[in-house]
C-alpha cells in the first residue's frame, strides 16, 4: 500500500534517498523514514505556521478558513525561481502513501512561489519569499501527514526546502488531560497525557481500538513524537488513551534563548558585539558560554517553546530590514571523558538535527562551538547530545513543571485504506 523513499516510482526518490542516508544523521528520525526537514545552504529563516500565528505549528484544518504561511530567505543574491508541491505520507512518517497526486491534490502541482521582495539596508542582501498553503492553484484534498517540497522551477530534483505539516478534519472531539506518571522515578521529571476521543456518530470502524490510533507531538520536536498509540479503553463512542508508555514525555527545561533583536546594546546572554559593517562584513555576535543544566532547578525565564521570531528595534518592515548576523554559540563540556556529538536544536534547525548545526569541539578550551548565520530576532534553542547512537538530554534539565505544548492527532483508516486524521487538539502543560 505504501511506497518507500527509495521506490523508483516516486519522482523525488533519488533526492530523498540522498537526504535520508547522506544528509541526515542516522539518529535524526529515530526510525522515521520521511525526512524531518531539509534546508539548502543558501536558504535561511524558514517558517511554516498558521496565518496570523507566527508561533503556531504546521497544522491545517481541511477546508478551513485559516491557511499556513511559508516564509524564507534566499541568500544567493539572485531572484529566486521556486515552486512548491507536497507528498502524502502515512501515519508514523515511515513511508509515502501509495497515492497519485490526483488522489490528494486539488489544482495543479507544482505551484510557483511569486510573492518575493528584496531586502534593503543590510550588509547581507537577500530575497524574501512567501507562499500560502493552500494557494489559489494548489490545495490538499485529503487529511493526513504531508511533506512540503520547495524546489527550483522546472527542476523537481533540485530541492531547497523540506518541511512536515499536518492536515486534519474536525470529525471527532479530542480532550487532553495531564496525569501523574505511572513510574515513580519519572514523577519529578516527566509529564503523562491522557487523551479521550469521541468518535463521530455513525462511524463504520468495526474495531475502533484497533483502527483508531493517536500521535502526540511535544512542542515541534518531530524526532521524538509518539506514533501508533492505541486506546486502553472503549466506552461507547469514546476511546481513552491512557496506558501506553509513549504518552509519557520528559518535561525538559525551559528553552534557552538568544536575543538578537538589537545591535545597539548587549542583551542578556550576549558577551560581545563586533561591528564590521563599515568594512562590508556582517555584525558578529558572540553569545555567553552555556553550561549544562542537568542538576539545576527549573528555569523561570519565559520562552517560545522552541520557536523563533524575526524582529529588529529600528524598522517596521522586519522581514526585509532585519540583518543577517554571524553568531557564535558555545557550550562547555563538563564530562572530561567521551566527547559526544552535540547539535543545536529547535525551530531554527527545522526541528531536525541538521548537520549544519552540529557543533565543533575544541579540546584546548574543553568546549563546543558553532558559528552560524542568523537573521535578527529572538531564537529559542536546546543542546542535544548523542551518546553513542541515541539522543541524550542530560545537557538540559528534566522537570515535570516545564511548560510544554502538546499536539494530538487522531488517525483512522479511510475506506480505501489510506490514513485519515479525524481529530486534532493542542494543550499547554502548566
Amino acid at each position: 500500500m505504501f511506497l518507500t523513499l527509495t521506490s523508483p516510482l516516486h519522482p523525488l526518490a533519488g533526492f530523498l534517498f540522498l537526504v535520508l542516508f547522506c544528509w541526515a544523521p542516522s539518529h535524526s528520525g529515530l526510525g522515521q523514514n520521511v525526512p524531518v526537514a531539509y534546508t539548502a545552504p543558501h536558504i535561511k529563516s524558514v517558517r511554516l505556521h498558521p496565518e496570523g500565528a507566527p508561533l503556531g505549528g504546521p497544522f491545517l484544518e481541511l477546508g478551513g478558513q485559516a491557511k499556513l504561511v511559508l516564509k524564507y530567505d534566499d541568500l544567493t543574491g539572485d531572484w529566486p525561481d521556486h515552486e512548491w508541491t507536497m507528498v502524502h505520507c502515512n501515519s508514523d512518517w515511515t513511508e509515502f502513501s501509495d497515492l497519485t497526486d490526483w488522489d490528494f491534490i486539488e489544482g495543479w502541482a507544482p505551484d510557483p512561489i511569486d510573492n518575493i521582495d528584496n531586502s534593503f539596508g543590510g550588509v547581507v542582501p537577500f530575497s524574501h519569499a512567501r507562499a500560502t498553503i493552500p494557494s489559489s492553484n494548489l490545495a490538499p484534498s485529503l487529511s493526513g501527514n504531508y511533506l512540503l517540497i520547495v524546489h527550483e522551477a522546472g527542476e523537481p530534483d533540485n530541492v531547497v526546502i523540506l518541511r512536515r505539516f499536518v492536515v486534519y478534519e474536525k470529525a471527532s472531539k479530542v480532550n487532553i488531560a495531564f496525569r501523574r506518571p505511572l513510574l515513580a522515578p519519572q514523577v519529578a521529571t516527566h509529564q503523562r497525557l491522557e487523551v479521550s476521543v469521541e468518535l463521530p456518530s455513525g462511524h463504520r470502524w468495526t474495531n475502533p481500538m484497533r483502527d483508531v490510533q493517536i500521535s502526540v507531538l511535544q512542542n515541534g520536536s518531530w524526532p521524538w513524537a509518539a506514533h501508533r498509540i492505541e486506546a486502553g479503553q472503549w466506552r461507547g463512542d469514546v476511546l481513552v488513551f491512557d496506558q501506553d508508555p509513549g504518552l509519557t514525555f520528559s518535561g525538559g527545561d525551559r528553552w534557552r534563548s538568544a536575543d538578537l533583536k538589537s545591535l545597539s546594546y548587549l542583551a542578556p546572554g550576549i558577551d560581545r558585539i563586533v561591528e564590521r559593517r563599515e568594512e562590508g562584513g556582517a555584525v558578529r555576535i558572540e553569545l555567553a558560554q552555556d553550561a549544562s543544566r542537568r542538576f539545576k532547578m527549573l528555569g523561570a525565564r519565559p520562552d517560545l517553546k522552541g520557536s523563533f521570531t524575526i524582529h529588529n528595534d529600528r524598522f517596521d518592515d522586519v522581514e526585509l530590514t532585519s540583518e543577517y548576523l554571524d553568531v557564535r554559540f558555545s557550550m562547555e563540556h563538563q564530562n572530561f571523558g567521551a566527547v559526544p556529538d552535540v547539535y543545536l536544536f529547535g525551530a531554527m534547525t527545522g526541528w531536525a538535527m541538521d548537520p549544519a548545526f552540529k557543533m565543533s569541539f575544541d579540546p584546548e578550551r574543553n568546549a563546543f562551538f558553532l558559528d552560524t548565520q542568523l537573521k535578527q530576532g529572538w531564537y529559542d534553542y536546546r543542546y542535544i547530545a548523542i551518546l553513542p547512537s541515541e539522543p541524550d538530554f542530560t545537557l538540559e534539565g528534566e522537570h515535570n513543571g516545564t511548560a510544554n505544548r502538546y499536539q494530538v492527532m487522531v488517525h483512522a483508516p479511510a475506506p480505501d485504506g489510506t490514513d485519515r486524521i479525524i481529530g486534532f487538539e493542542a494543550l499547554d502543560s502548566n
